[in-house]
This record gives C-alpha cells, sequence and structure tokens, in this order.
C-alpha cells in the first residue's frame, strides 16, 4: 500500500498550486489511490494567505481545471502529526510514505535548526519534533520525502536518521541557510517543486511533456511510454531544468545509499 502526506502550513497561492501539481501527479501518473492522501493546507480550505474571498472556487492555473484534491486538515503542527499518527497505524513493512511540505517555513538558528512552519498562523513545528513524529512510525519498506519550503536542507540528515524505513530519500529545494524561490517568469509555482514532481510524472502543468528527457539514475533517458522514473532522477532533472531558479540550492540525502533508484510507483500512461 502507499500513502502520501501533503502539507502547506503558512500557505501562498503558490504553495496550493504546487499541492494540486502533486496530488494529480500522484493520482494520474503514478496510481495512488486518492483514499490515501491526506492535504493539509493553511486553514483547512483551499485557500492562501491574503486570497480575496471566493478564492477557493478559482481554476488552477495548470490547465484551468478546477481543483480536485480535498483538503482534510488545515496546515498545523497539530494536524500534521495527526495525520501522521493516522498513517502510522496503517503502515506495514510493505507499505511505501511519501510526504510532500511547502509554504514557508523558519529557522531559530544554532543547534534548534529549521522549523517546518513558523508563520503567526500556527504554533512553529520544529526539526527535532518533526522527526520524533517520524521515528514513531512503524517499520515500513520506503519513506521519500520533498521538501519546498525555505531552510529545508536542514531536515535531510535528521530525517534519514529518525525514518523507520528500510529505505529513505529527502529531497529539498534549499540548503539550511538558503530560501526556496519561486518560478521566475510565473508566480504560481515553487520552481524546485514544480520540476522535481513534473518529471515523476512526464509532464508539466498544463499537461505537456518535458522539454527534455529524464534520465533515470544508472539508466537510459526516458522520453515517455510507462517506465518509472526514480527520484533521484528527478532531482537531478529538477536541478538542472531550465526553469530552475537559479537562486535555489537543492540537496539531498539518501539511505543506503542506493536510495535514489527508489520510485512512488508505476508510470501510467
Amino acid at each position: 500500500m502507499r500513502y502520501a502526506l501533503l502539507f502547506s502550513g503558512m500557505s501562498f497561492r503558490r504553495h496550493v498550486n504546487g499541492l494540486e501539481f502533486c496530488y494529480r501527479t500522484l493520482v494520474d501518473k503514478l496510481g495512488f489511490d486518492p483514499a490515501n492522501l491526506r492535504v493539509l493546507n493553511y486553514d483547512g480550505s483551499l485557500r492562501a494567505f491574503a486570497d480575496p474571498d471566493g478564492a477557493s472556487n478559482r481554476a488552477w492555473p495548470g490547465d484551468g481545471t478546477p481543483f480536485r484534491m480535498t483538503v482534510t486538515a488545515d496546515g498545523s503542527r497539530h494536524s500534521f502529526r495527526a495525520a501522521l499518527r493516522d498513517i502510522g497505524k496503517q503502515l506495514t513493512a510493505d507499505d511505501d510514505l511519501f510526504i510532500n511540505t511547502t509554504g514557508h517555513g523558519g529557522h531559530h538558528g544554532g543547534v534548534h535548526g529549521p522549523d517546518l512552519l513558523c508563520y503567526p498562523y500556527s504554533e512553529c513545528y520544529g526539526r527535532d519534533e518533526l522527526c520524533a513524529d517520524i521515528a514513531a512510525l512503524p517499520p515500513h519498506r520506503s519513506l521519500v520525502v520533498l521538501m519546498a519550503q525555505c531552510f529545508s536542507g536542514g531536515f535531510n540528515q535528521a530525517v534519514v536518521a529518525a525514518s523507520p524505513a528500510e529505505t529513505t530519500f529527502i529531497a529539498a529545494a534549499s540548503a539550511e541557510t538558503g530560501q526556496s524561490f519561486r518560478v521566475l517568469e510565473d508566480d504560481n509555482w515553487d520552481s524546485f517543486q514544480r520540476n522535481w514532481v513534473a518529471a515523476l510524472g512526464g509532464q508539466d502543468v498544463n499537461g505537456a511533456p518535458l522539454e527534455a528527457p529524464v534520465a533515470r539514475t544508472g539508466s537510459a533517458p526516458v522520453t515517455g511510454g510507462n517506465a518509472p522514473v526514480t527520484v533521484r532522477a528527478a532531482f537531478e532533472y529538477a536541478l538542472a531544468c531550465a526553469g530552475m531558479n537559479p537562486y535555489d540550492s537543492p540537496a539531498f540525502a539518501a539511505r543506503p545509499a542506493n536510495a535514489g533508484e527508489l520510485t512512488l510507483g508505476p508510470f501510467l500512461l
């Protein structure tokens, strides 16, 4: 069984858009069961910070269709921990878990490290707390984490160390001391997240095929068909992508060393 937890705490519109892209890719291209996806956002709706009334009814900018993901709870520390506990009750040794976090991260400096969210809307949710909650999960087959918030690289080694999964891979949009940036020419999207997710699904937000092939780790380039893309290959694609914001500073961590060969599931035509 495959489970996914999609989270944005202090959301701007591009963060909500990115979660929708991730949701569609997981369901449409990778075959996730929507019943096994938890979506946590901002105030528990499709809204973002400073949205006008009625903004939750707007079309998704990827292809102009209505949003499809169902927000199951708000983007708070409490809701994240509750969702993780709920998933943990179902995880078995043969199961896989994917976590995508976005929104605004924070950093207190020193040994305390970064926060998953640290803005007035919610309590801070720090690295050590998050890792303790991940460590409390039962053993499972794989954990893949995509973090798109600022300072996200500060979670990499800690998440890998805490994970009870047999195989763990985490990709972060920025170094621990760096910020995560939007696509330069289109503020509807975060740069690294959009390109990483696009690589896994084999298409951009508008459904168009990728301009460049995704070269899987240790394999030949993938230009179409039903070949799955590895999480490391998605990282390398996003890193080299022409649409990458040059101010981003992506980083990843893996355990064991070949964890980058993980895929999130079969690629569906």
